[in-house]
Protein backbone atom coordinates (compact mmCIF):
# COMPACT_ATOMS: atom_id res chain seq x y z
CA UNK A 1 0.00 0.00 0.00
CA UNK A 2 2.76 2.39 0.97
CA UNK A 3 4.67 1.58 -2.22
CA UNK A 4 1.64 2.49 -4.34
CA UNK A 5 1.24 5.87 -2.63
CA UNK A 6 4.94 6.62 -2.93
CA UNK A 7 4.92 5.70 -6.61
CA UNK A 8 1.88 7.84 -7.32
CA UNK A 9 3.32 10.76 -5.39
CA UNK A 10 6.64 10.48 -7.23
CA UNK A 11 5.00 10.44 -10.65
CA UNK A 12 2.73 13.36 -9.73
CA UNK A 13 5.75 15.42 -8.70
CA UNK A 14 7.48 14.49 -11.96
CA UNK A 15 4.34 15.32 -13.95
CA UNK A 16 3.96 18.67 -12.22
CA UNK A 17 7.59 19.49 -12.94
CA UNK A 18 7.25 18.55 -16.60
CA UNK A 19 4.06 20.61 -16.98
CA UNK A 20 5.69 23.60 -15.31
CA UNK A 21 8.78 23.27 -17.50
CA UNK A 22 6.69 23.03 -20.67
CA UNK A 23 4.66 26.07 -19.63
CA UNK A 24 7.87 28.05 -19.10
CA UNK A 25 9.33 26.95 -22.44
CA UNK A 26 6.25 27.23 -24.66
CA UNK A 27 4.26 29.89 -22.81
CA UNK A 28 1.11 27.88 -23.50
CA UNK A 29 -1.48 28.37 -20.76
CA UNK A 30 -2.79 24.82 -21.25
CA UNK A 31 0.38 23.44 -19.63
CA UNK A 32 -0.14 25.66 -16.59
CA UNK A 33 -3.71 24.36 -16.31
CA UNK A 34 -2.52 20.76 -16.53
CA UNK A 35 0.11 21.45 -13.90
CA UNK A 36 -2.52 22.85 -11.54
CA UNK A 37 -4.68 19.76 -12.10
CA UNK A 38 -1.76 17.47 -11.26
CA UNK A 39 -1.02 19.54 -8.16
CA UNK A 40 -4.67 19.42 -7.09
CA UNK A 41 -4.84 15.64 -7.39
CA UNK A 42 -1.50 15.37 -5.60
CA UNK A 43 -3.00 17.23 -2.64
CA UNK A 44 -6.03 14.91 -2.73
CA UNK A 45 -3.68 11.90 -2.78
CA UNK A 46 -1.79 13.28 0.22
CA UNK A 47 -4.98 13.87 2.18
CA UNK A 48 -6.18 10.34 1.42
CA UNK A 49 -2.84 8.91 2.45
CA UNK A 50 -2.76 10.69 5.79
CA UNK A 51 -6.45 9.90 6.35
CA UNK A 52 -5.73 6.21 5.89
CA UNK A 53 -2.73 6.39 8.22
CA UNK A 54 -4.86 8.08 10.90
CA UNK A 55 -7.67 5.57 10.46
CA UNK A 56 -5.26 2.64 10.77
CA UNK A 57 -3.88 4.12 14.00
CA UNK A 58 -7.38 4.87 15.33
CA UNK A 59 -8.55 1.31 14.66
CA UNK A 60 -6.32 0.14 17.50
CA UNK A 61 -8.33 2.20 19.98
CA UNK A 62 -11.77 1.10 18.80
Amino acid sequence: MMLIFRGLAFWMVVGFGVCTLLHRVTGDAAWAQRGRQVLKWGVVLGLCFFGLVILRRAAVFI
